[in-house]
């Protein structure tokens, strides 16, 4: 597949009645390629390679001063290979391995007013994915995915220099999420299930610590009144 954007607009500050164009970012062009192989009934391999692009939100995307030039926008290539295994009918799942370059990623400043964002700079990120369902009856469904993710600011903007070869904000190391789904009548159904994440940096030089980590326990329960309506009952910690 090739894919081809253009974007286009203009932003007029409320406040004082001035106009500011879009950046100019031009063709941003998005070539992408899938291929599948199916050497065994029970697996096959899987490999996917494209482009994306990111550009500047809220303010950011605007020629708003002091800014004055046209930004290009960040290519994010990236590229995943895997496998997707079913070897009985009642399991199935993916492994997979993947990377992502991004030649200028841009991330909006948290709880900022203005809407602007910061220029974080060439990076990169990969990791693996492993995804496994069960149906071990006609009624009972359990699944499992974990991620395990990291990053690196290959070039940072001019602005922060001193998070070169340090990991991007906000990424945890490792996600998961496992639960359980059983249809105990034909009308109610019974949910219990657990998701989380590990501790990530708050800032690009990697120097105040590690937060945001945490571990989460649902249950549900959902009773199918008629055809057209269902009661829902759902508690969290």
């Amino acid at each position: 597949a090739y894919r081809v954007d253009r974007i286009s607009g203009d932003l007029t500050n409320e406040m004082t009645g001035l106009d500011y164009d879009i950046n100019d970012y031009g063709l941003i062009k998005q070539p992408k390629l899938s291929v599948v192989y199916s050497p065994w009934k029970v697996a096959s391999v899987y490999a996917n390679w494209g482009r994306t692009f990111q550009v500047g939100t809220g303010a950011a995307a605007y020629k708003v001063p002091p800014r004055n030039e046209d930004l290009s926008p960040s290519i994010n290539e990236g590229w995943e290979t895997g496998v997707k295994f079913m070897p009985a009918g009642w399991v199935d799942g993916r492994f997979a391995y993947w990377r992502q370059d991004a030649t200028g990623e841009v991330s909006r400043r948290l709880n900022d007013p203005s809407g602007e964002s910061d220029n974080v700079g060439e990076t990169r990120r990969w990791g693996y994915d492993l995804q496994v369902n069960l149906h071990p009856d006609a009624r009972t469904e359990m699944w499992m995915s974990y991620s395990w993710q990291y990053s690196k600011i290959l070039e940072p903007s001019s602005a922060l220099p001193a998070s070169k070869g340090k990991e991007i904000d906000h990424v945890p190391h490792h996600l998961w999420n496992t639960g359980i789904s059983y249809q105990a009548t034909p009308a109610l159904q019974l949910t219990a299930w657990m998701n989380g994440q590990t501790h990530y940096y708050l800032e690009r030089e990697n120097t105040q610590g590690r937060y945001g980590g945490y571990v989460l326990t649902n249950l549900g329960a959902t009773y199918k009144v008629t055809e057209a309506m269902s009661v829902d009952l759902q508690l969290k910690n």
